[in-house]
């Protein structure tokens, strides 16, 4: 028996409930993101390295765009952002995840 949790059509994420034969309840969480992909790779080709050099009121600046599903995968394998900072920037470094920056460069 399968049933639908949750389904949010501007996220494209899809929360279903599903219990086995064997009577082991399992939670599906889907995510379409084709369009965060579009929308950093745009972004990407919009950085401009230095761009923030003598701008004294541009003080951070947007790093990457992660969907929630993935997001959700990394706090349970790295922990929170603030509290493994090094293993999240080195994610974000990785070459298979560039999809997932805004800008170009290391962070």
């Amino acid at each position: 028996m399968k049933r639908d949790l949750y389904t949010d059509r501007s996220t494209g994420k899809r929360v279903t409930l599903e219990q086995d034969n064997h009577g082991n309840t399992i939670i599906h969480q889907e995510q379409r993101f084709d369009h965060v992909l579009r929308s950093n790779k745009e972004a990407s080709r919009d950085y401009q390295k230095g761009s923030m050099i003598g701008n004294t009121q541009r003080h951070m600046q947007h790093i990457a765009e992660i969907p929630i599903v993935v997001y959700n995968h990394l706090v349970e394998t790295l922990g929170q952002p603030h509290q493994n900072q090094k293993a999240w920037k080195a994610w974000l470094n990785d070459n298979q995840n560039r999809d997932f920056r805004t800008g170009g460069g290391q962070i």
